[in-house]
């Protein structure tokens, strides 16, 4: 099976490296200067997955180099920052065949319409991935595992065939992974999950258990979870769990301890003055508010303060 992972970035190159131990053919893509030190010294990956050294797999940095494939590729595996979807498709267009799979393991809200845009709805899958991984120089070391990484169509609600082997296909490799069948509920409940958690640490600068410490980043949290769950119940998506005082305490007693000591990657990129992803976060919660006639003001709030400290 020939795999394109489009984004060799920390979550690219966690899946990427697990996929190339087996028997596919698995091509990373991604910066000049990031795999620079992976052909040199491979692929390292480090952390709660263990210490591994991937090397067989093919390395690519430039796309008109991807064109010279004379085969399609079975799979493509879309890793990049979200704010990138609309050029990563545009890019891939001509590369993508009438039998290509393109699945989504990003963060956030669109990327689904986005790729619809381009590529036959039927030809796209998504995936939520829940574990964390930070680059650091020549190495991707995975600091949290949140879950099994979930995987589904994108235009229906059926639980193919074609889902469940990829599933397979990552479990193989050492990424367990399940189909399901409606995954616009888990891509919505880790989104409400980074909104909650990812500008508020980012913004004070401190680790997600930090927030839960005191009563006023609860606070906080829950206007973001309750604003979310409304805005989410007028577009029509079903929520696990229910409600949102159901999912407060789900928060605040499994998800963010399980998670304790992480720092989102919003936090580095302030640091750095990067572009963040709070625009397919709280910044797509408030689009979707305003659509639908449903008021966020917290979310609009901490996405203003993103947006501002960016140009700071």
């Amino acid at each position: 099976m020939r795999i394109l992972v489009f984004g060799a970035g920390a979550i690219g190159s966690v899946v990427g490296g697990f996929l190339s131990r087996s028997s596919n053919e698995v091509i990373l893509y991604g910066r000049a200067r990031r795999l620079s030190s992976v052909k040199r010294n491979g692929l390292k990956v480090t952390g709660i997955l263990g210490r591994h050294t991937f090397k067989h797999f093919k390395l690519c940095t430039k796309l008109s180099k991807l064109s010279c494939f004379l085969r399609a590729f079975d799979i493509v595996l879309l890793t990049v920052k979200s704010f990138d979807t609309r050029r990563a498709a545009r890019e891939l267009k001509p590369l993508i065949g009438p039998h290509t799979l393109v699945c989504s393991l990003q963060n956030g809200l669109g990327n689904i319409e986005t790729l619809h845009e381009f590529f036959p709805k039927r030809q796209v899958l998504a995936g939520r991935v829940i574990f964390g991984s930070e680059l650091k120089r020549d190495r991707a070391n995975v600091t949290v595992w949140g879950g099994d990484v979930l995987i589904g169509e994108t235009q229906s609600l059926n639980m193919t065939s074609r889902v469940g082997e990829l599933a397979k296909l990552f479990t193989r490799a050492g990424i367990r992974s399940k189909p399901v069948r409606d995954i616009r509920t888990h891509l919505w409940g880790k989104v409400i999950y980074n909104c909650s958690l990812n500008p508020l640490a980012s913004l004070l600068g401190v680790h997600y258990g930090e927030l839960l410490e005191h009563p006023e980043t609860r606070l906080i949290m829950r206007a973001i979870v309750g604003e979310c769950y409304a805005v989410a119940k007028r577009a029509r998506i079903r929520l696990t769990p229910k409600t949102p005082a159901a999912y407060e305490k789900l928060l605040f007693r499994r998800l963010i301890p399980a998670t304790y000591h992480h720092h989102p990657s919003m936090l580095y990129d302030l640091k750095r003055s990067r572009k963040t992803e709070i625009d397919v976060l709280n910044g797509a919660v408030c689009r979707l508010g305003k659509r639908f006639g449903v008021k966020t003001p917290v979310n609009q709030f901490v996405t203003q303060l993103v947006k501002r400290k960016t140009q700071i």
